[in-house]
């Protein structure tokens, strides 16, 4: 072998050694050892990095699960309650004649009182609650009878009725119950517009929902306002609210008009 070819052999060798050596310098397998590492480090590796990965994908799970139960999901179920379980209702009416035969208006409430598990004051606050209502409708009816037949409407008698439409919210802090407050005076259309109460398990008395959330109550009716889509900041003559399990629902009483504001509580 001439002289030139032994220094290209040679260049050659050291060439392929310092390639080789620095291969497997620090390098790192797909599973995190250095190459060159025994089978047992990267068998006991590759175990750390699928507990890892199956960590991983359980806590994805769990973060689905909880947002499949959040309540604030379009098609989330709502808890139904049975009225016979909490209480009973007991309705009262009356009714106003001209004559024998010409009735001037009537009322009905569906009083809502509940059973002997809850304190005795919490119906005392529903009472309350009816006898607005029935205060007003009494009025209604002294309206009609200073009118006289003749301006009764034709048609349809004119009539108020208070229409328990619910338990929304039982547990051991709140009762919250929803009613329909229908009347007709003439027209082509009753009026119609919803009404709330939600009673404080501990004290029996009403609560308002700036006691609920802490804040003012004009802080919320801006804030529901808003989230309604409202020109203006609406007051509790026109916005009312009920609860849910993990929500508090603030509607505006007349139906039709916006969508409700479901906020978290």
């Amino acid at each position: 072998m001439g002289s030139m070819q032994r220094r290209v052999y040679l260049v050659s060798i050291i060439l392929i050694c310092f390639l080789l050596a620095g291969c497997n310098v620090n390098r790192q397998s797909k599973y995190g050892v250095e190459e060159g590492s025994s089978q047992e480090e990267v068998n006991r590796q590759e175990e750390v990095n699928n507990q890892a990965e199956a960590n991983s994908q359980e806590e994805i799970e769990i973060i689905d699960e909880v947002e499949e139960r959040s309540p604030y999901l379009e098609n989330a179920e709502e808890k139904e309650y049975i009225t016979e379980d909490y209480g009973e209702i007991l309705p009262y009416g009356s009714e106003f004649y001209y004559d024998e035969d010409t009735m001037g208006f009537y009322y009905n409430l569906e009083s809502f009182y509940l059973n002997s598990d809850f304190l005795y004051i919490m119906n005392d606050t529903l009472e309350e609650f009816y006898d607005g209502y029935l205060k007003q409708y009494r009025e209604t009816e002294d309206f009609y009878l200073e009118q006289g037949e003749s301006d009764l409407p034709e048609g349809v008698v004119p009539y108020s009725e208070l229409l328990f439409l619910g338990i929304q919210y039982i547990d051991n802090d709140y009762v919250s119950l929803l009613f329909n407050d229908v009347t007709y005076m003439g027209g082509a259309h009753p009026y119609s517009g919803f009404d709330a109460i939600t009673i404080d398990r501990c004290t029996g008395e009403e609560v308002t929902a700036s006691q609920i959330f802490g804040e003012s109550d004009e802080e919320i009716l801006a804030k529901v306002s808003d989230l309604m889509g409202l020109d203006v900041v609406a007051d509790w003559e026109d916005i009312d609210f009920y609860l849910q399990a993990d929500s508090i629902v603030f509607f505006y009483r007349m139906p039709g008009y916006w969508e409700d504001v479901v906020l978290g509580r």
